[in-house]
C-alpha cells in the first residue's frame, strides 16, 4: 500500500469511504471569532461529534496537537486569506511541503477563488504544490471556488472543479449547487473525489438545514462534506457535527 493510499484511508473512512472534514481555518480571514477563539476546545468538540479529519493552518494545528488523536486525519491549510489586508480577497501561500511533513499531515489544502485578483497566480502555485507533493505521496485537496456571481451555478462549479482535476489534485473541495440531479453531473464530469463545502448558514434555514444539505450532497455522489462556519458558529458545535455524521455513516 502506497503512502498516499494510507493517508487517504485516514481521510475517507468506514465502509462507504466518506469524510467529515472540519474546517477550522478561518482565523486568518475572520480573526479569533466565537468558535475559533479556543483551538483546543473546538477541536475537542468536533471530534467528539464525529469529525474524522480537521483542516487548519500550521499554527492552529500546533496549538491543538495535544487533542488530535492519531486516528483523526490532519489536512494542512498551506494558503490563507489575510482578512486585514486590502489584498486579502485571495489566498496567500503560508506553508510548504516541509511544514506538512513536520506536522505529520495526511494532506494539504490550497484554495483558489476564481474571479478575484490573483487567481491565476494562486492557481499556478497550486500546480507547483501538487508537483512538490508528488515525490512524498502527500495528497492535495484543491478548494476550487467559481466566481461569486456564479458561486452556486452547477456549470461553474463543474468548471472550477475540473480545473483542479486537470492539474492533478487528488481531491476537490467546492460548493454544492443545491440540486441533487445537477450535482450528479458535476460529480460525473470530475472523476476524482469531491468534498462539498458547507458555506455560511442563511438566516432562513432551520436547525436541520446543514444535515439536509449533507444528505443531498452525498446522494448526488459527493464523498464527504467540509462543514466549518455552520458548526463553529452554532451554539452547540458537537451536536451539529453529530447530525452530519449520522448522515454520512448510517
Amino acid at each position: 500500500m502506497s503512502g498516499k493510499t494510507r493517508r487517504l484511508d485516514r481521510l475517507f473512512v468506514g465502509e462507504q469511504k466518506r469524510c467529515l472534514l472540519s474546517p477550522l481555518d478561518h482565523g486568518g480571514w475572520l480573526g479569533p471569532v466565537k468558535g475559533l477563539d479556543d483551538p483546543v476546545w473546538i477541536v475537542k468538540e468536533v471530534i467528539a461529534g464525529g469529525a474524522n479529519a480537521v483542516l487548519a493552518s500550521p499554527g492552529f494545528i500546533s496549538a491543538a496537537s495535544s487533542v488530535i488523536p492519531s486516528n483523526v486525519g490532519i489536512v494542512l491549510r498551506v494558503s490563507l486569506t489575510a482578512g486585514l489586508s486590502k489584498q486579502g480577497t485571495q489566498e496567500t501561500p503560508i506553508a510548504t511541503i516541509d511544514s506538512a511533513i513536520r506536522l505529520d499531515a495526511d494532506a494539504i489544502a490550497v484554495s483558489v477563488f476564481f474571479g478575484r485578483e490573483g487567481d491565476i497566480e494562486i492557481y499556478q502555485w497550486l500546480a507547483s504544490m501538487i508537483e512538490e507533493c508528488r515525490p512524498y505521496n502527500i495528497p492535495v485537496i484543491a478548494e476550487m471556488m467559481p466566481p461569486e456571481t456564479v458561486a452556486y451555478d452547477a456549470k461553474a462549479i463543474a468548471h472550477a472543479a475540473r480545473i483542479g482535476m486537470e492539474i492533478g489534485a487528488d481531491v476537490i473541495k467546492t460548493n454544492y449547487c443545491g440540486n441533487v440531479e445537477a450535482f450528479r453531473q458535476v460529480v460525473k464530469s470530475v472523476p476524482i473525489p469531491i468534498i462539498v463545502a458547507g458555506g455560511p448558514k442563511s438566516k432562513n434555514e432551520g436547525d436541520d438545514a446543514t444535515a439536509n444539505m449533507a444528505r443531498d450532497a452525498i446522494e448526488a455522489g459527493a464523498v464527504g462534506v467540509a462543514i466549518g462556519r455552520r458548526v463553529w458558529q452554532s451554539d452547540n458545535p458537537r451536536d451539529v457535527t453529530k447530525q452530519v455524521a449520522s448522515v454520512l455513516w448510517k
